[in-house]
């Protein structure tokens, strides 16, 4: 199979997994949120950074070494690989039990104890993976990987909507999560039954702490970005707070979570794989940035001229928020996608410390400025400091990354015109409908409706353009002398 069938076929199932997985998550808690409060949904985010905070500091790169490594096919290799996770993955459960109580008290909330304890099973399960699954990744077979992600998600939906239903409550919300990492370990194992060769290999463990000496940092400072909101707001507003604003950031990364996958997941082992052919990256990345903008503007628009009616629609009131809450979370929402077109090319080009000091540059503004923007103006403002800080890491990421690749200013661009004119008009045609809607006092659920089935019917039409776009990303990532996996 040639390398353009293998990366349309890979992005296919991407597609299809990140989908179910985003969308079951997201039916479950339209359902949840009738029935639980918003400081159930705030303590549920207060306890995934604890687990966060443990499983980044210990971060080792496993599934990137395999990815890059030439020795990715043999079992002893693989073993070693496995050995290292499953020792991982028990630090990361006791290290999170161990911390527990520490939440318990930051948070100010007894509860929090409790969730910690349940979730640290989580790590424990996840650390038994299929090590194997990194090489059907490697070799863009994402069939498996997504059956696998699949089965996760339904068996978290299952555990969380069941749970919470027999009288659990947000307990049930962390059950998910563990019966989430046991089913998705589980089926890995069942789809790719391959043996591993657990005998000591010193060179398969020097090559594997290697790229964990150059990737460290990074999944942490990923985390403290990310876990902003729990860490400020969890404290300084409080969990209901805090719930609120976790359920306003899942609505609006949905989007861009399940479309995101074709540009990240996809591309990072095809990008190292031509990583000494610099000019063709270049162009597979200027279409990336030019993908990006046409899928996730016009739905960034949608959402900015609905604001607080989205959340009150389909949570509910009690889950409505401030004014301009959900329009600066999309913002960022917007920010943080253009900004993922890069780690995939920095990390495929052997290059993690570009995406490190990235990260840095977000932690430092977010440090500098959420926690007053909190104090001062709530979860809108705390929301506008997360976008601020995301900027002044664009800024700098697009700068690096278009020196390392030798692109023009005026090539980057003109790569987002495109997505620009596409928004721009979304955004105009759907203030015009919700303007519309307003004085004919039609009811804000049926504008809810009217934005998002404009909007769908943008992403649909930017769709068809993308797909010639589609076709020569996997031309460009095509060797004219076979394919490129023959030739690696």
């Amino acid at each position: 199979m040639t390398l353009r069938r293998q990366t349309t076929s890979a992005a296919f199932w991407q597609i299809l997994a990140r989908g179910a997985d985003r969308g079951l998550r997201f039916l479950a808690s339209l359902v949840l949120a009738r029935v639980l409060a918003p400081a159930d949904f705030g303590l549920l985010a207060a306890t995934m950074v604890v687990a966060g905070i443990v499983e980044t500091v210990s971060y080792l790169g496993i599934d990137q070494a395999v990815v890059q490594s030439k020795r990715s096919d043999e079992p002893r290799f693989l073993g070693t690989a496995f050995r290292v996770l499953a020792l991982r993955g028990l630090l990361i459960a006791i290290g999170t039990a161990v911390l527990a109580p520490l939440a318990a008290w930051y948070f100010e909330e007894p509860a929090v104890l409790k969730m910690v304890l349940i979730i640290a099973l989580s790590p424990l399960l996840a650390g038994l993976e299929n090590p194997w699954m990194f090489v059907e990744r490697k070799n863009l077979r994402f069939k498996p990987i997504s059956i696998a992600t699949i089965a996760g998600a339904c068996a978290q939906v299952a555990t969380s909507v069941g749970g919470v239903y027999a009288g659990f409550g947000a307990p049930a919300l962390a059950l998910g999560f563990v019966a989430s990492s046991a089913v998705t370990t589980a089926v890995g194992w069942i789809l790719v039954p391959k043996r591993l060769d657990l005998a000591k290999d010193a060179i398969a463990a020097a090559e594997l702490r290697g790229f964990a000496q150059r990737a460290a940092g990074v999944p942490f400072l990923i985390m403290l970005s990310n876990s902003a909101p729990s860490l400020v707001l969890g404290r300084m507003a409080g969990l209901p707070v805090l719930g609120i604003y976790s359920l306003a950031q899942r609505l609006c990364s949905l989007p861009s979570e399940i479309a995101l996958p074709i540009f990240g997941t996809v591309l990072t082992p095809a990008y190292a794989g031509i990583r000494e052919d610099i000019p063709r990256v270049r162009r597979i990345w200027i279409k990336t940035l030019t993908g990006v903008s046409l899928l996730v503007m016009p739905v960034v628009s949608a959402l900015v001229v609905l604001d607080e009616k989205l959340p009150r629609v389909l949570y509910g009131e009690k889950y409505a928020g401030s004014a301009g809450l959900v329009s600066m979370i999309a913002t960022a929402a917007l920010v943080s996608s253009v900004m993922s077109c890069c780690g995939p090319m920095l990390w495929g080009l052997g290059r993690p410390e570009i995406d490190r000091w990235t990260l840095m540059i977000r932690v430092v503004v977010i440090a500098l400025v959420a926690p007053f923007a909190a104090w001062y103006g709530g979860a809108t403002m705390f929301a506008a400091s997360v976008t601020l800080s995301l900027l002044v890491g664009l800024a700098y990421c697009m700068h690096a990354s278009r020196r390392l690749l030798g692109a023009q200013r005026r090539e980057i661009v003109r790569a987002f015109v495109p997505g620009a004119l596409l928004g721009g008009a979304t955004l105009a045609l759907s203030a015009m409908v919700r303007e519309g809607c307003v004085r004919f006092a039609i009811a804000d659920a049926w504008q809810v409706v009217a934005v998002l089935a404009l909007a769908g019917v943008t992403m649909l039409a930017s769709g068809f353009a993308l797909k010639r776009g589609m076709a020569g990303w996997a031309a460009t990532l095509n060797d004219e002398r076979g394919s490129l996996l023959a030739r690696c």
